[in-house]
């Protein structure tokens, strides 16, 4: 072993060996740490970061790209249920020209792409039906955008064109949606889901799109007037347009008579049909010139006489004798009418009738007026009394118990918070002052080993300075006799201390020994 790291490990041992086994356990779970810290930091370090190589794949297709993944060596892993793979991001390019050369994804709906695919020979029937599967595939992935929607299945059917038909059929649509678990569609997404077919379809209503889930459960039936996803967003219009007016009523009484000690209840009924209204109205500006005048005038003079009888009888008639004139006149005048024709139409959510009903505490009803709290909501939520509009106020006595139980509750989950806390803070107290006890008695120990290799030192260092008397005595032979034996009984005294240090305390004491051998080579 070369010179240099002779004495460098020589310490090292030779502390190690002066150490006690609590600091050496100490140590060697300080080192423990370290290394299995560093190790874990190296790996997160040097760990790829992972990217979406393709992502909403169906089942076919993940599988496919897994096994050209696995054959090629490559390491990836899957999430979202497996239809995610993640692979390393310098590689997300690369691999993907590589799976699009082999055809991966393949894809159950190529939307528009079918198009693509239409050689010279094609047929008036396969270029309807690619048209018809394309415009399947497009809605299908339109469909899959939405929130909650994993898949779907788009099925039209298009009416067949008839030159010399006088009713032609509608086109109709069916859509099967595949919903992510705990999703549910509400009504105004399944009307988003009908409009959307609806409107990229040519003659196709809303009402002739049928929809339903994975499940079996119809969202939406064609031919209904009105679909339950209608309904449902008139059932949610009326509940928060009864919300509004009880929040608006709610607030006056928490005011009045305290939060919690009144309550009070909304009912709307509104009418959601639509109506168009046309009329049409007359009027007359005197003065006004006349667009247009008409006259006719009819003058008649002659002789002869006028025939007379009696109507209806069997005897002829009599004549007579005399002139006659006869003189006619007729005017007609066109004026200028003023007409306003006006329509309208009718937005759907009128109020047809409101019904309040306000229940206060017994404890406090007393001290209020009734009439004033019933005129005060009535005026909150604007009733009207001819359209029906009623309101009602009654005083009864509330159940306290689940507020007295909640209370209790809070009160306990209070408790038990400030407990934890407590016991938290003793834990980590704990855990602190175990930790200082432990370094103090470390730094204890150490100090007094410290102390007891400075008094071997010294006695060391005494030895040393009675030989040296010895040495300069044997040199000078004036000294006196009696100070020869005092310094000979100390040297004495001192061979004894080392004596019983060295029978006491060997290991110690051959440790220092190798220490100084090895300081002095």
């Amino acid at each position: 072993m070369p010179a240099a790291l002779a004495g460098p490990l020589n310490r090292i041992k030779t502390l190690l060996e002066t150490i006690s086994v609590g600091q050496k356990i100490v140590i060697g779970l300080l080192v423990a740490g370290l290394l299995l810290g560093g190790f874990m930091f190296t790996r997160w370090i040097t760990a790829p970061t992972l990217s979406p190589l393709f992502s909403n794949l169906a089942s076919t297709d993940a599988s496919a790209i897994v096994e050209e993944l696995t054959a090629e060596g490559v390491a990836y892993e899957l999430a979202d249920g497996g239809q995610t793979i993640m692979v390393a991001q310098d590689r997300v390019y690369g691999l993907r020209l590589t799976m699009s050369g082999k055809g991966l994804p393949a894809g159950n709906e190529t939307g528009y792409a079918l198009l693509d695919q239409q050689g010279i020979t094609t047929s008036e029937f396969q270029q309807q039906v690619s048209y018809q599967r394309a415009l399947e595939g497009e809605l299908a992935s339109t469909l899959k955008a939405i929130d909650g929607v994993n898949s779907a299945v788009v099925h039209i059917a298009l009416p067949k064109e008839e030159v010399f038909a006088t009713d032609e059929g509608k086109p109709t649509a069916s859509v099967l949606l595949e919903l992510a678990p705990g999703t549910n569609l509400s009504g105004e997404q399944v009307q988003a889901v009908t409009h959307l077919v609806s409107s990229s379809i040519e003659k196709m209503d809303a009402a002739d799109v049928t929809v339903a889930d994975s499940t079996g459960a119809v969202l939406s039936a064609a031919g209904e007037g009105v679909s339950s996803a209608a309904g449902d967003a008139q059932a949610q219009q009326e509940q928060e347009f009864e919300a509004r007016l009880a929040a608006n009523a709610q607030q006056i009484l928490d005011r009045v008579a305290g939060p919690g000690n009144a309550v009070v209840s909304v009912r709307a009924d509104l009418d959601f049909s639509q109506r168009d209204t046309t009329s049409e109205s007359y009027s007359y500006t005197p003065g006004t010139p006349a667009l247009s005048d008409t006259t006719t005038k009819e003058d008649y003079t002659g002789t002869g006489g006028a025939v007379g009888g009696v109507l209806g009888s069997e005897s002829t008639g009599t004549g007579g004798t005399g002139d006659s004139t006869y003189n006619k006149e007729s005017t007609t005048s066109n004026n200028a009418v003023d007409k306003t024709t006006e329509t309208v139409e009718g937005a759907p959510g009128a109020i047809n009738r409101l019904t309040v009903s306000v229940v206060m505490d017994n404890a406090i009803a007393g001290g209020l007026n009734q009439q004033q709290i019933q005129d005060a909501v009535s005026n909150a939520v604007g009733l009207v009394p001819a359209r029906g509009d009623a309101i009602s106020v009654a005083a009864m006595a509330f159940d306290q118990s689940a507020a007295a139980q909640a209370k209790a509750d809070l009160a306990a989950a209070a408790a038990a918070e400030k407990s934890q806390q407590m016991w938290s803070l003793i834990r980590t107290g704990g855990i602190g002052a175990g930790i200082l006890l432990l370094g103090l008695i470390v730094w204890l120990r150490s100090r007094r080993r410290r102390g007891e290799d400075y008094e071997e030192l010294e006695l060391d260092d005494d030895d040393l300075e009675l030989d040296r008397i010895q040495v300069s005595s044997i040199r000078d032979p004036e000294l006196d006799d009696m100070q020869a034996r005092v310094e000979l009984a100390k040297r004495e005294k001192v061979r004894g201390e080392i004596a019983e240090m060295v029978s006491d305390r060997p290991d110690e004491v051959a440790t220092m020994l190798r220490g100084w051998f090895a300081d002095a080579k």
